[in-house]
């Protein structure tokens, strides 16, 4: 199936279709974590900020289109650490998607080559990737790839009529 599918830069014109497919890709997240739950102009305000990226130097955001329709992108930016680090250059995905019909046909791989190569051509040599724990497919695929997690995120819920949170003394 994959040999029907190109890479290519997004346009403008990709925007609807990129909005879509953030939407499912949003849509899984919250089927296994509720925090994921998008605003009801989420999918608008999405490609605002991706229309942003794919006007910057510094991101890049592609499409894998099946037939002249996008069914897949991959948003990543180049980033820096702070100076207090001897290795302050580093790329990120932000999001590597592909709509659930065409998903295990290789096309999220092809979309991470692409990305690879785009930032071997920037002088990247250090990829970092935010990963919903909760989502096994994504974890798998990104191990897959020879990443391993380097950090932990944690996250408590607060209500503002908590003025203090107490630690679990189990």
């Amino acid at each position: 199936m994959t040999n029907k599918v190109t890479i290519r830069k997004a346009f403008g014109d990709d925007l609807k279709a990129i909005g879509n497919l953030w939407q499912e890709f949003m849509d899984f997240h919250k089927s296994r974590d509720s925090h994921f739950a998008r605003s009801t102009d989420g999918h608008e305000r999405f490609k605002e900020f991706i229309s942003v990226h794919m006007t910057s130097d510094t991101s890049c955001v592609l499409v894998a289109e099946r037939d002249g329709k996008p069914v897949g992108y991959c948003l990543a930016t180049l980033a820096k650490y702070p100076p207090v680090f001897e290795n302050r250059d580093f790329g990120t995905v932000f999001d590597l998607a592909v709509t659930e019909r065409y998903r295990r046909n290789g096309i999220g791989e092809r979309l991470y080559h692409a990305v690879q190569t785009w930032f071997a051509d920037h002088g990247v040599h250090r990829i970092e990737v935010r990963v919903v724990v909760s989502n096994e497919t994504s974890t798998a695929f990104w191990k897959r790839w020879g990443l391993s997690p380097m950090r932990k995120q944690f996250l408590r819920p607060y209500k503002k009529s908590q003025q203090t949170a107490q630690p679990d003394r189990q």
